[in-house]
């Protein structure tokens, strides 16, 4: 095993440039090597691909490798044929000569390792191949795909884990994710089958990236947008909308403004969205406008902020969207503009998602249901006043409990009426699945059931969270916090005095004392809560939502959701109950916050001549990658042009022992990033 260690590190030298193992890789390697199943969960940016590649070249067979991102296998595969790896994939972007071809040289051990799409394991063609190839190990990126309760569960995934199961010899599996709750990844290891799987978790934290939440109506998210986008007009984002209409809105009105914006959705023909991609990924268009259907496996280093222009439908997704910004260690601005539109848009996607392809109508109910919790988690994120990265830390089971999180869905009986609350029934695991109300964690049996077993193992574990400096919006007080307490306490008693059996339109209006004939038809005029409260209609609607993000009300699952109380509602008929709301400043013209700046790897600490240089290195690097079709990250990221940029190498040698550059970088394009070094002068000190 040791002797296996020395050849896993020897290749990562040689191949990929580094001294040492980034936390987490080395025991991914370390297992897989061994012979043992592995689930890491490892944050954007991490480098979760060696722990699969560096075992594909020292293990005997090839290594199978699984992912749902179709559009940029070509990409990943010049990228480890950059390393000196023999890669290949296998899509339906090769012609069936192709791929023939492929599973050919890849029957002959011509490759280290190959990708696939999930979908492919169902072909029986390529099942026979996989019976009868020698695979040295099979990777599964993105494997919160296969879980039901994760942000992008895609039906495929399932097909995995029997696909596994039915190879006459088994290989050492490894499922990779950057984003999974407690619950996500124990599905994980039921659905895939690992076996003594060992967990390693690095931490979810990201210290360099700082959050920001304001609350923003439709008309005012685009003067905000112009903003914040004009104290970075030198720096690459992206930003996400939720609507496709909305990116080419938003798209549109940035190039008005003249900023090389693009866009991204699944409208645009496939040859428009591969040069969209590709004009953002050169930094021809630094900005790019999307949905969420952009962003899983880009490898762009020097985003340095990510604006959602809409509320996502869950944390999960939001983190993982916003973790794009700042992979290269940099500062990096994650800003979440939010309004109540939002929230019904997300409702709305749930309820008229189809019957996903594969599943039931019970499971597909099972599904939104998993959904609709979510999202209120996503809501409680939104009007949280604590911490906003605390907020994420402990939904993904890190950090303190000192706040509460949202129950979720969930509700509680209300005494005296003895009924079922305003929660309902959750199908199939649901019960056993729902997080528990006071830190996000997973409320289910710790046995795993139905094919997958994990062991009690060391995790590895990197929850320190940064300072407050730069933290988020939050701590830095950028928001009034409005007292809103005596609306809370008129809304929990008409809440009772419902009974839990109207919406929050029908709790409003009974206390604003609203004439319509449905308050009359039902009685409901008659009620002492009646016409109680002369608050704004808007504000009431908004304390109802807090009210449920913050575990005090429940709202039902459905078309119809109802308000009842939540597993916190004792809380506030407490006589030190207070409720605050965040009101966000309004948008002044050249009045926008502004937080510390983000910086590319280099700009903040090189000096102004090495600063030159590392801009000429990129130009370099760019017009080297044109040539060879290729992203410019596969040549060097930016963190290795920093590097250059810093220390200056003027040989081979010192060009080798910098951070990113392999024996076969070095032999590629060695020579012309020397040469570009040696053109531009130091800086002469000055006495």
């Amino acid at each position: 095993m040791d002797q296996k260690m020395e050849q896993a590190r020897a290749v990562l030298a040689s191949r990929f440039g580094y001294d040492a193992f980034r936390p987490g890789q080395e025991a991914v390697v370390s297992a897989l090597l061994s012979g043992r199943d592995v689930l890491a969960v490892m944050p954007t940016g991490a480098g979760k691909s060696v722990c699969y590649q560096v075992p594909a070249v020292v293990m005997e067979g090839m290594a199978l490798v699984v992912s749902p991102l179709v559009s940029l296998m070509a990409d990943q595969v010049r990228a480890v044929q950059e390393a000196g790896i023999r890669g290949a994939y296998l899509n339906s972007t090769l012609a069936p000569g192709q791929q023939a071809e492929v599973l050919r040289r890849a029957a002959e051990g011509a490759y280290d390792l190959m990708y696939v799409a999930p979908e492919r394991l169902a072909d029986p063609r390529f099942a026979e191949f996989a019976r009868t190839a020698r695979l040295a190990l099979i990777a599964v990126d993105e494997a919160h795909c296969v879980s039901q309760w994760g942000q992008d569960f895609r039906p495929s995934y399932l097909s995995i884990g029997q696909f596994i199961a039915e190879l006459p010899v088994r290989p050492p599996v490894a499922a990779l994710t950057a984003t999974a709750t407690d619950l996500v990844r124990r599905d994980i290891v039921r659905l895939l089958g690992l076996r003594d799987a060992a967990c390693t978790v690095t931490g979810f934290d990201r210290p360099n990236l700082r959050f920001a939440v304001e609350r923003r109506e439709p008309k005012q998210k685009l003067a905000r947008l112009d903003a914040f986008i004009d104290e970075r007009r030198a720096e690459s984002g992206i930003v996400y909308c939720a609507k496709r209409a909305t990116v080419e809105e938003v798209c549109d009105h940035l190039r008005e403004r003249g900023i090389a914006a693009t866009r991204y959705h699944a409208g645009l023909t496939a040859e428009e969205r591969e040069r969209n991609q590709r004009a953002f990924v050169n930094d021809t268009a630094p900005v790019m406008v999307a949905t969420n259907a952009f962003g899983m496996g880009i490898d762009k280093s020097n985003v340095s902020y990510v604006v959602h222009y809409n509320m996502p439908g869950s944390v999960e997704a939001y983190y993982q969207e916003a973790g794009r910004a700042g992979r290269d260690g940099s500062p990096a601005e994650c800003l979440l503009l939010w309004c109540d539109g939002d929230i019904a848009t997300g409702r709305f996607f749930i309820e008229q998602e189809s019957t996903h392809e594969g599943l039931t109508a019970e499971e597909a109910e099972v599904v939104r249901a998993s959904r609709r919790r979510m999202l209120e988690s996503m809501v409680g994120y939104c009007y949280t006043t604590g911490c906003l990265r605390a907020y994420i830390l402990r939904y993904f089971g890190e950090g303190g409990h000192d706040e509460a999180l949202p129950s979720q869905g969930g509700a509680t009986e209300v005494a005296p009426y003895g009924g079922a609350g305003a929660g309902g029934a959750n199908l199939l695991d649901g019960a056993a699945c729902a997080p528990d109300s006071r830190d996000g964690h997973a409320a289910c049996d710790p046995t795993l059931r139905r094919g997958g077993s994990w062991s009690a193992l060391p995790t590895e574990e990197n929850s320190a969270s940064s300072s407050a400096k730069r933290c988020c919006s939050n701590c830095d007080g950028e928001f009034e916090a409005v007292d809103v307490t005596a609306e809370a306490r008129a809304i929990m008693r008409c809440v009772q005095a419902l009974r839990g059996r109207f919406g929050k339109t029908t709790v409003v209006d009974v206390l604003r004392g609203a004439d319509t004939e449905n308050l009359r038809q039902w009685g409901l005029v008659n009620l002492p809560v009646y016409g109680t409260s002369e608050a704004r209609r808007a504000l009431l609607m908004e304390v109802v939502e807090l009210l449920a993000a913050d575990g005090y009300l429940a709202i039902t699952e459905g078309k119809f959701p109802l308000v009842g109380f939540g597993p916190r509602y004792r809380e506030a008929a407490e006589p030190d109950f207070a409720l605050r709301i965040k009101q966000t400043p309004k948008v002044r013209k050249g009045s926008a916050a502004k937080p510390p700046k983000a910086a590319r790897p280099g700009a903040a600490d090189l000096g102004a001549a090495d600063a030159e240089l590392f801009e000429r290195l990129r130009a370099l690097r760019l017009l080297l990658a044109q040539e060879a079709a290729v992203p410019p990250y596969v040549i060097f990221h930016d963190a290795t042009l920093a590097a250059m940029a810093a220390a200056r190498p003027a040989t081979e040698e010192e060009l080798l022992a910098l951070p990113g550059v392999g024996e076969k970088k070095l032999a590629t394009y060695g020579k012309a990033f020397l040469e570009e070094i040696a053109s531009v002068p130091e800086a002469t000190e000055v006495e």
